[in-house]
């Protein structure tokens, strides 16, 4: 069984992180950490003060190879915590596993059409990750897509409208990744061309039945 990185909080101590995703501008997202209560607690207010009072604008993440990764805090406001105590009988003594994460995260911009997609790096490949970005298509667009559609749309518009965190400059850490799914205002321009070019169709056929057709 692969072991699961860590990564130290830097400047507090005795934080510790597995996992940690960043927008492109390098901001915060989601922190998963584990530490004692009175730790969490300060980074808690760390990231609700200004700097000259002690708080947080950014940290690093420093991993066992000695690199360091920095993370921007940004608006405390749009902040979620959420936090679950570890069974007290565990190796380490009495400790707290926090998830901080930005309230994008949990549901989508019906009004923006945007919708984020945050699993495990394993849990988001092949199949899996095409159906539930289609599912995220489908709950976006302001015209319904039938179901038939979903290999020919989402080969034609994921460039456009799928973002990897994998492929931004501030990539994800730890086991876990991202995808903002966003449908752009030519969205609907773009499934109308698709139909009246025969290539989204009412009926599920292919090309060549369509032709004999």
């Amino acid at each position: 069984m692969e072991k699961t990185p860590l990564f130290h909080l830097e400047p507090l101590s005795d934080l510790y992180v597995d996992a940690c995703l960043r927008d492109g501008a390098g901001n915060l997202l989601f922190l998963s950490c584990v530490s004692r209560d009175t730790s969490l607690q300060q980074l808690f207010s760390a990231f609700s003060l200004p700097q000259s009072q002690g708080g947080l604008e950014n940290f690093h993440l420093r991993g066992d190879d000695g690199h360091r990764h920095l993370v921007n805090v940004g608006d405390d406001e749009r902040l979620g915590k959420l936090t679950g105590r570890l069974p007290r009988d565990n190796l380490f003594g009495n400790l707290v596993h926090a998830w901080v994460f930005d309230k994008a995260l949990q549901q989508p911009d019906y009004s923006n059409r945007v919708a984020w997609l945050v699993d495990r790096k394993t849990a988001l490949v092949g199949e899996r990750l095409e159906q539930r970005i289609w599912d995220l298509y489908k709950l976006l667009s302001p015209v319904p897509l039938l179901e038939h559609w979903r290999d020919t749309l989402l080969r034609a518009t994921k460039p456009a409208y799928v973002q990897a965190l994998d492929d931004s400059t501030f990539p994800p850490l730890g086991d876990i990744t991202a995808y903002r799914i966003h449908l752009g205002d030519l969205f609907l321009e773009t499934v109308s061309a698709m139909v009246k070019g025969y290539k989204l169709t009412l009926n599920h056929s292919t090309p060549a039945e369509r032709l004999a057709a």
